[in-house]
C-alpha cells in the first residue's frame, strides 16, 4: 500500500488520513511514527475529527537529505503539510517532542492554528523551569491527577469522545 507524502525542504512527509470532522495534525514523540500510536486513542479521536498522523522528517516512512535540522524545521514541515492538505487552520496535538513540535509551529505559523493539545511535553529551552527532583515523591497521587486532569482538558476539546476515567457518572454526551 502506497504511503502520501507531502514535498518538504529536502524531504517528504509521509502521513496518514482518518477520521472526518475538523483537522487535527497529531504529532509524535522522537522516533515513533504514526503507526505508533494507540489504536483505541486514535479510533477515539478519528471519531469526532479528521486526523492527520505524520512521520517527521527521517522517521518511518518520511525522508530527509542528510542534513542536521531542528524543531523549527520540523514545525515548518508540519506547518507545509497544513498548506498542502489545503487546511485553513487545524489543531495540533504534540506529544514529547511532537509537542516542542507544536509549540514552535504555533509561534512561528500563529495564523495555521485552531488549538493546541500538549501532552507530556515542556518548552524546552534555555529559559524552561523543569520540576523539582522532590516534585514525584508521591507518584501515584500526581499521576491520578494529572491524568484527571488531562480528562477534562479532552473532555473540552473533543466532548463526543471523550469520558473522564477517575470521575464517576462523567460520560460525554
Amino acid at each position: 500500500m502506497s504511503i502520501p507524502t507531502i514535498p518538504v525542504d529536502g524531504g517528504r512527509i509521509a502521513y496518514r488520513r482518518l477520521g472526518s470532522g475538523r483537522p487535527l495534525l497529531v504529532l509524535n514523540g522522537l522516533a515513533a511514527t504514526g503507526a505508533d500510536w494507540d489504536p483505541s486513542f486514535i479510533d477515539g479521536l478519528a471519531a469526532a475529527s479528521e486526523l492527520v498522523l505524520l512521520d517527521n522528517r527521517g522517521i518511518g516512512a518520511s525522508s530527509d537529505h542528510g542534513a542536521p535540522f531542528d524543531i523549527r524545521q520540523l514545525a515548518d514541515d508540519t506547518a507545509r503539510v497544513i498548506e498542502a492538505l489545503e487546511f485553513e487552520r487545524a489543531s495540533v496535538l504534540g506529544w514529547s517532542l511532537g509537542g516542542f513540535i507544536a509549540q514552535t509551529l504555533a509561534l512561528e505559523h500563529p495564523a495555521r492554528i485552531d488549538r493546541l493539545i500538549l501532552l507530556s511535553t515542556d518548552p524546552g529551552g534555555a529559559v524552561a523551569k523543569l520540576a523539582s527532583p522532590t516534585s514525584g515523591r508521591d507518584w501515584p497521587t500526581c499521576l491520578a491527577h494529572r491524568m484527571s486532569r488531562l480528562a477534562d482538558c479532552f473532555r473540552s476539546c473533543f466532548p463526543p469522545i471523550w469520558r473522564n476515567p477517575f470521575t464517576k457518572n462523567s460520560a460525554a454526551s
